[in-house]
């Protein structure tokens, strides 16, 4: 599975993706130049926030509050607000956003794609008399590849390939599926025992009350602190349990029909039913070689985009502002 590649890179090796290009100008934007003059800046009240917001909870960075720098790329401000508008043009993101490795990601993808625009403007890709559009930067990144980190011309072996194949089967097929309810309550970030505790007294209550009978619909509509699973009842769709490791785990115990009991999770504590389950359906590999082939490329192109990108930080000078997020610049770059 492709994890750690940014969404600009599979758009610009797969030629398939417009929406994606528009995510990234949107984000892109708030630095570009327009006929060779800055963007104005966003206002800037005195007093800065601590944290960013949490997208699953529907939160979001209000106009009137004050500006909140994330990180900083060859001196220019990735902030909060900038952050929400990129994750929420996609709603897997809002998700991998509910926890700090997510948003660690996340933030780590936007300061590449930065590095990358910086290195368009440098190199003078990018239009200078009008403000950069979708092709503009389509075009640019695919001139900055070919002369950076060019697709591999070698070929893998039969071996290699069909080792891929074996490995990562979800991608060639439909993978293992599971849909699920849930009623979530959370914790305050950086909340102590006792606050834990109380969170952990309410999950308990609840599944007393399933125990006794109760609707899981009902209460998950009534009690769940998931504002996607509250209007829903609870119901969060089919899910990739392979994906998340937590998940996986919170399922494997479970027959469909069933509901779990008090689970820790990364936002706090959960109670899971399993409503259906779905065993992966996966395609023949003389199908898919070509696919398999792509798939090895862009990877191996990836890995080599990141590295140039990582070299340009050592030049231009990257910071991340949040302390819990300071991993998303690796501790050692090429």
């Amino acid at each position: 599975m492709i994890t750690r590649i940014t969404r600009v890179a599979v758009l610009a090796a797969t030629m398939a993706a417009p929406t994606m290009v528009a995510m990234h100008r949107s984000v892109w934007a708030a630095d570009a130049p327009a006929k060779q003059q800055p963007a104005p800046a966003p206002a800037v009240s005195p007093t800065p926030v601590a944290t960013t917001p949490d997208p699953a909870a529907g939160q979001a960075a209000p106009a009137d509050v004050p500006e909140v720098v994330m990180a900083q790329v060859a001196g220019k401000k990735i902030t909060v607000a900038q952050f929400m508008k990129y994750i929420t043009q996609d709603t897997r993101l809002v998700l991998k956003a509910r926890t700090v490795p997510g948003k660690t990601e996340i933030l780590r993808e936007m300061i590449l794609d930065r590095l990358l625009q910086e290195a368009m403007l440098r190199e003078g890709l990018l239009p200078k008399d009008r403000a950069p559009g979708e092709r503009d930067y389509l075009r640019a990144y695919q001139q900055l590849a070919k002369q950076h980190f060019p697709i591999p011309g070698t070929m893998p072996s039969e071996e290699e390939l069909y080792k891929y194949y074996q490995q990562h089967p979800e991608l060639f097929g439909i993978p293992a599926m599971v849909r699920i309810s849930q009623i979530q309550f959370r914790t305050p970030d950086n909340a102590d025992d006792a606050a834990k505790t109380v969170v952990k007294g309410k999950a308990e209550e609840a599944l007393k009350r399933l125990r006794a009978g109760e609707s899981f619909a009902t209460l998950a509509e009534a009690l769940t602190e998931n504002p996607q699973g509250k209007v829903a009842q609870g119901d969060l769709g089919f899910l990739q349990p392979d994906k998340d490791p937590w998940l996986k785990k919170a399922v494997d115990s479970l027959a469909v029909g069933q509901f779990s009991g008090v689970l820790e999770s990364p936002v706090g504590y959960e109670i899971i039913l399993l409503q259906d389950k779905r065993d992966a359906m996966i395609t023949p590999y003389a199908n898919v070689r070509d696919s398999v082939i792509q798939r090895i490329q862009q990877e191996a192109q990836a890995k080599a985009r990141e590295e140039y990108a990582w070299k340009l930080a050592k030049e231009m000078g990257v910071s991340v502002e949040m302390p819990e997020l300071k991993s998303a610049v690796p501790a050692t770059t090429p």
